[in-house]
């Protein structure tokens, strides 16, 4: 019936099409259809998927004499599959693993991840992204009270599953976590830990969205402070990666846009569970973070939605403003923090911080789910053309980032806590520790390698208004200390 009403469909196009005859285009010069939906119906893939399931239950009469045209078409689809399991086969390891995840057989991923602990292989940091993204794992953490040793499992069974898949890929990069905590929880939970809160209860709270919705936030901004930032380069929507329904627009600023006073006291703590993870404080003060935040208001949040499609749940992200920041303000916060991150790596000599400032907005319903930062080389400016250079750093001597500076631009909000995921000493069960926000604070975290790079999400801001700036701590590639 479906085959007939696509025959009779196709007959009744070429009756209406009356011009010239023309050869058929090479498929790979044309763009060709972007959703399934539009070369056939959901209620038919349903069919086929059953169809399929069904015949795979009973294999004796796939060679029956009926089947002969499914074959056929079965082996010309395997053919053209260039994703999942079908396109993996006789790959190694990290491909198997991807191609699994990419089909949804999460028995399969956890039996490979397992393969690669015991071969002791490590996934480039690319893949670690890729499949901790594929995942796309919603912890539940923003809808529940903080409690220490709350065990939190996913919306259904199927999330679980995934927690489970999430926590097999983190036991092959590490670190695990060397507490008894999680010990009770079931597989599949996340058992969420006591908050790690630094900020003083004696420290008053300063209420930056009242005053931006009052407007006296902006009184302290110089008069041109719009004209003192210039776009340097817009990215439509449909040309980003992945696409999106919004442009991505880099601005940059003058010199000293956005002053910086005297250096404040800062001071630096490491987190007593966490590897790796510290909390500088006081690195900006309050008046600094909120011309950050006047600045971002004034030039406009842009959405972040990326186009996913029909039919696929999306996860509602933040809204943006991408600041090459001047080299002033890279210079004087550079001289703030330079005693308080990792001087070197391995023998790669930490460099700076990259002045590809990505300011975000949080709002109840914006999270940013599980993740693993990716790395970054330092972005600049063409000191000729003012154009945005993705890699500014030397050419004789490249560098790319090895940990994220995540700055805390208020505190006046629930919620929106950054939430950090490590493996428990029970399998299948992540831990999750919680660090509260500190306006002017700044978290410093390992990421550019997937060996111990860790994963964490933004969780969910309950009430009021989140503003965070992420940017990288740049390192030399090659060593340079013995």
């Amino acid at each position: 019936m479906a085959k007939r009403k696509r025959n009779n469909a196709h007959a009744s196009i070429s009756i209406k099409s009356k011009g010239p005859l023309t050869p058929p285009q090479d498929s790979s010069a044309t763009n060709g259809p972007s959703t399934i939906n539009a070369i056939t119906s959901p209620e038919e893939v349903e069919i086929a998927v059953e169809t399929l399931q069904a015949l795979a239950e009973h294999p004796s009469l796939i060679k029956s004499k009926a089947c002969k045209d499914l074959r056929t078409a079965v082996y010309a689809f395997k053919q053209a599959s260039t994703t999942g399991m079908i396109a993996a086969e006789g790959g190694n390891l990290t491909a198997r693993i991807s191609a699994a995840l990419t089909d949804g057989r999460y028995l399969d991923s956890r039996i490979l991840l397992a393969e690669m602990r015991i071969r002791k292989e490590t996934p480039s940091l690319g893949a670690l992204c890729r499949w901790v993204r594929t995942l796309d794992v919603i912890s539940g953490l923003s809808i529940h009270v903080r409690v220490p040793d709350q065990d939190i499992v996913g919306t259904n069974s199927h999330n679980a599953e995934l927690i489970q898949v999430l926590d097999a890929i983190l036991r092959v990069t590490g670190p695990t976590d060397t507490t008894s905590h999680g010990l009770d929880a079931y597989p599949g939970c996340i058992s969420l830990q006591e908050t790690w809160n630094l900020r003083s209860s004696t420290e008053p709270t300063r209420y930056i969205r009242h005053t931006i919705e009052d407007k006296s936030i902006f009184a302290s901004c110089a008069p041109d402070l719009k004209t003192r930032f210039r776009a340097i380069e817009t990215t439509p929507g449909p040309q980003r990666k992945p696409p999106n329904l919004h442009p991505a627009v880099l601005f940059a600023s003058q010199d000293n846009t956005v002053p910086l006073g005297p250096l404040p006291k800062t001071t630096v703590h490491k987190h007593p569970l966490v590897p790796n993870l510290r909390l500088i404080c006081d690195v900006l003060t309050p008046a600094e973070c909120a011309s950050i935040i006047a600045a971002g208001e004034t030039m406009e949040f842009i959405p972040d939605a990326p186009v996913r499609p029909q039919g696929e749940d999306t996860s509602v992200l933040a809204h943006n403003f991408y600041w090459i920041v001047d080299q002033a303000f890279h210079d004087a916060l550079w001289e703030r923090v330079k005693d308080f991150v990792p001087k070197e790596k391995e023998g790669k000599t930490v460099r700076g911080i990259n002045r590809r400032f990505r300011v975000y907005r949080y709002v109840p319903g914006a999270e940013y789910r599980c993740h693993i930062d990716g790395a970054w080389p330092p972005s600049g400016i063409d000191p000729v053309t003012d154009a945005y250079q993705y890699d500014a750093s030397p050419r004789d001597a490249k560098q790319s980032s090895l940990y994220t500076f995540l700055i805390y631009l208020n505190d006046d909000f629930k919620g929106g806590e950054t939430t950090f995921f490590i493996p428990s000493v029970k399998e299948g069960v992540l831990n999750a520790y919680p660090v509260k926000p500190i306006m002017g604070s700044v978290a410093v975290f390992p990421h550019g390698e997937a060996q111990d790079a860790l994963l964490h999400e933004g969780t969910g801001v309950v009430e009021g208004a989140k503003y965070v700036i992420r940017t990288d701590v740049e390192y030399d590639v090659e060593p340079t200390v013995s």
